[in-house]
């Protein structure tokens, strides 16, 4: 009669443990390059695809002394270690298109993506000992649906994530090996994860603390050969991350400025929407890289990196000597502190972060591997009993022997299953991917609380849905992308870039929810019932009609706050921005409108603005489809608080073509004089000049129609003579007046095409007034006196 074991399902499988792991894991990371192969043409050209290779360029200009420049702003602290590798192999590879150039660049990384991992397993084989937790470790990682996405696109983040799990594994090798190569060639793996993000530098101490354990346990006669692995497992770490980092050898001392610039994750005013919030990456709440972990891995996978936490907590917390002496557990912590250590150090620093969890993307190979911990422990490996006394209440069966093992590899295999099942339906968008810890049902849910596609892959799915409809004409579409170069050529050429006033189609990504467009949209790109990418067809009369409603229902209804370029308006709680003569944007335009928002009140302030003492709301107009009939209407959402003052402006390729400055009080002020003399509630003027002034009790008003930008630019000044000098405050007396001078954007507004002023005069007698406006340097432009009694 056959065992219990026998007829388990496993045992059937039992002939593949002839076969070494390693063969079994290169057999499905080939599968997984096939895959890869055959669907890399699926996904776009992110925006530090090109910003990467151009980097890497620079970096080679540099270092051979043909320019004496480095590469621009933070990027020259960036390692080039996997960038300038795909740069130098384009011309021996005959690559010249762009098309042929990136579609190569996508296929390196994404087996580079594979190489972590087959290392991932092959670690997870090594310390657990058991081929099939083994498998899940290495599934988990490469079935992530976050990073396969990036691992076609993502020439930054995915190397390093994989970089980083080949180092961890050289690392194992080193110790388990002992040999003088092995921690050469360690050093060598852990020089390249530094010189690829300088978080790597954690694994220094931490494989040298390793190490002073294996003294503390050795003989003096090791001692001697544990030391000289130390020391050149460090120089060779610390020589590669300089070696290979150009910009580093002019003076070593680089590098810490380069660990204080990029713990920062230099940025401008990247907007974060999460959990219905937009937060600017230099100032995002404590638990946004907890939450987006949370929220996109896959359910199975971190449910078993709980418990593999646990466990390892738990060994380490119940036999603290037994695991510094056992290797394998050292290591076990070692991963854990992989994974937390950079999230406590990203709170702590409250760095910079944004997009999502993209940046920490290499948090989940230890992740994968401490879930294959906890797998490992499950399955029945290890004495789960124990670990954890909840254990001894399960059925004994369950506790022990072929079934547990089966029902734990049931449940893994399972969580596989299912993710792979949810990356197959959002293909080819599976960067967007969430889990159940969110709500992906309600129509428009996601895309009200979460960023969702801000690399803008939708843009390639676009322009099929365009290509696919219109299979024989040329397409004129705005804005310009650098997506389109990944088409086949006979697509490419038909998709033509224009400018916004010749373009059949605008093509624009759903970031979030800021600015979303209230035009009739041709065709809806979604995920999960969230909209992630729209088309616009200018030319239609639906998008004309709905335009043009739009831009005179503002026009008509809207509070008009500032005329310059554009006029400003404020209306149902946004800031519009009008131009009845736009000058339409180029195809390749890099226009931006920066947007400060003061409160009346400080406090309102969300808490990453207050040390600016303004929100910042800075947008692009190349993702607003804003234009038709020559006429442009920008909107932007503002804060529900009280806002004291704006200011805005526009800035095209870095030049700042105007600025307006808002002074909401004086507004609403300048708007009551404006209403009061229109009633006669100010009578007849009591002088006039360039400005009409008019009295009325303590106020003094000026009014001048119609309102040119010059009238409201130079200062004003004002000065009050009392009828008793003795009233004057003690900085009047040496005049024989009070100076009231100002600026009129501080009490003053165009209303209505009118500028219109009003200032409150002191209480004491006053006997006459002497006001105008004058340029430092340049005298007077007008003045008037008047005698205060008239």
């Amino acid at each position: 009669m056959p065992t219990l074991s026998q007829l388990s399902p496993l045992s059937r499988l039992a002939p593949l443990r002839r076969v070494p792991f390693w063969a079994q894991a290169l057999a499905v990371c080939a599968m997984f390059a096939i895959v890869g192969i055959l669907i890399m043409g699926d996904y776009g050209i992110a925006s530090d695809d090109p910003l990467e290779r151009s980097t890497a360029q620079q970096t080679l200009d540099y270092a051979l002394g043909v320019s004496e420049e480095p590469p621009i702003w933070h990027n020259r602290y960036y390692g080039v270690a996997f960038s300038l590798p795909l740069l130098l192999a384009e011309r021996p590879l005959g690559l010249r298109h762009k098309r042929d150039i990136y579609l190569a660049h996508h296929l390196i990384t994404h087996l580079f993506f594979i190489a972590g991992g087959f290392a991932c397993g092959m670690l997870a084989y090594r310390t657990l000992g058991s081929r099939w937790v083994a498998l899940f470790a290495m599934l988990t990682f490469m079935l992530h649906p976050r990073l396969y996405a990036h691992s076609f696109f993502n020439t930054k983040d995915i190397p390093f994530a994989a970089m980083l799990v080949i180092a961890l594994y050289l690392a194992h090798r080193a110790f388990r090996k002992d040999t003088i190569g092995a921690f050469l060639l360690c050093g060598v793996g852990v020089g390249l994860a530094i010189n690829l993000r300088v978080f790597a530098l954690m694994l220094l101490p931490m494989l040298l603390a390793m190490r002073a354990l294996d003294m503390w346990q050795a003989g003096k006669a090791e001692r001697k050969h544990i030391l000289a692995t130390a020391g050149i497992f460090a120089a060779a770490a610390l020589g590669t991350a300089y070696i290979i980092h150009p910009y580093y050898w002019e003076n070593p001392l680089r590098f810490v400025e380069g660990i204080r610039v990029l713990s920062q994750h230099p940025t401008i005013y990247i907007e974060n929407l999460f959990m219905g919030e937009i937060y600017h990456a230099d100032a995002v709440p404590w638990n946004f890289i907890p939450v987006w972990f949370a929220i996109t891995a896959p359910p199975v996978a971190l449910s078993l990196g709980a418990i593999g936490c646990a466990a390892v907590c738990w060994r380490a917390i119940a036999r603290p000597l037994a695991a510094l002496r056992d290797r394998e557990t050292r290591f076990h912590i070692l991963l854990l502190g992989c994974f937390a250590m950079p999230i406590v150090v990203v709170i702590a620093l409250q760095s910079n972060i944004n997009q999502g969890w993209r940046q920490m993307y290499f948090l989940w190979a230890p992740f994968c591997l401490i879930a294959a911990v906890g797998l490992h422990r499950i399955a029945g490996n290890g004495a789960i009993g124990s670990e954890w006394r909840i254990a001894a209440r399960l059925p004994r069966w369950v506790r022990r022997g072929e079934p547990r093992r089966a029902l734990a590899y049931g449940a893994a295999g399972f969580g596989l299953i299912t993710t792979l099942t949810a990356m197959a339906a959002l293909h080819p968008h599976e960067q967007v991917y969430f889990n159940p810890l969110v709500d992906a049902k309600t129509p428009g849910a996601l895309g009200e609380r979460y960023d969702m596609d801000y690399w803008r892959m939708a843009y390639l799915e676009a322009y099929r849905h365009l290509l696919a409809r219109y299979p024989d004409d040329a397409l004129r579409v705005y804005p310009k992308t650098f997506t389109a170069r990944i088409l086949p050529p006979n697509d490419r050429d038909r998709i033509v870039f224009s400018p916004q006033n010749e373009a059949d189609f605008y093509v624009h990504p759903r970031i979030n929810r800021r600015g979303l467009p209230e035009l009739p949209v041709f065709h809806d790109i979604q995920a999960y019932s969230s909209s992630i990418g729209y088309i616009f067809a200018p030319n239609s009369d639906a998008y004309r009609n709905a335009h043009r409603a739009a831009y005179s229902d503002v026009e008509a209804n809207g509070t008009l706050l500032a005329r310059s370029r554009f006029d400003i308006y404020a209306h149902n709680g946004a800031l519009h921005y009008l131009n009845a003569n736009c000058a339409p944007l180029q195809a390749n335009d890099i226009v931006q409108v920066f947007l400060n928002v003061f409160p009346a009140n400080p406090a309102d302030l969300p808490a990453y603005s207050r040390e600016r003492g303004f929100e910042n709301m800075d947008f692009y107009p190349n993702t607003h489809p804003t234009f038709s009939d020559g006429k442009c209407i920008y909107k932007q959402a503002l804060p529900a608080y009280p806002i004291a003052r704006i200011t805005t402006g526009v800035y095209i390729r870095g030049e700042l073509m105007w600025r307006a400055d808002i002074n909401l009080a004086a507004h609403a002020a300048a708007r009551a004089v404006h209403d009061g003399i229109l009633a006669g509630d100010y009578g007849a003027p009591v002088a006039q000049s360039d400005f009409d002034l008019y009295l009325s009790g303590d106020t003094l008003a000026y009014l001048k129609e119609p309102c040119a930008p010059h009238d409201a630019n130079a200062r004003f000044f004002l000065h009050i003579f009392p009828a008793d000098p003795a009233d004057l405050p003690a900085t009047g007396r040496e005049f024989g007046f009070a100076n009231l001078d100002f600026q009129f954007a501080d009490h003053g507004a165009d209303i209505i095409g009118k500028c219109v002023a009003a200032l409150d005069l002191p209480d004491y007698p006053i006997e006459r007034i002497r006001t105008g406006q004058f340029v430092s340097g340049e005298g007077d432009l007008w003045r008037v006196e008047f005698s205060a009694a008239q």
